[in-house]
């Protein structure tokens, strides 16, 4: 039984494949964990914002709806300032 070696290019297409595979895993994986989480980050924003506004704080109090979108919307943000400044490293 003989076996061919692989080339050069082979070798680095394999590998490529493999580390495009770990990203889509670790990808899965945050994006998983983020909207696992989602409704506790929520839910504790809510009740600081409510601690601040009963503490004599300038602050309004928000429900759960809004503060679920809050969190949403922080996320996308911080997301998108991630990826403008790995980009800009490039």
């Amino acid at each position: 039984m003989t076996t061919v070696p692989k080339s050069l290019s082979q070798i680095r297409q394999e590998h490529r494949e493999e580390e495009q595979r770990a990203a889509f895993v670790d990808a899965c994986v945050r994006l998983t964990a983020t909207v696992a989480l989602l409704p506790l980050y929520a839910w504790l924003l809510m009740l600081v914002l409510g601690a601040l506004h009963v503490a004599g704080l300038p602050v309004v109090a928000v429900g759960y709806g809004t503060s679920v979108l809050l969190v949403i919307g922080y996320d996308l943000v911080a997301s998108a300032l991630v990826a403008l400044v790995k980009r800009l490293r490039k």
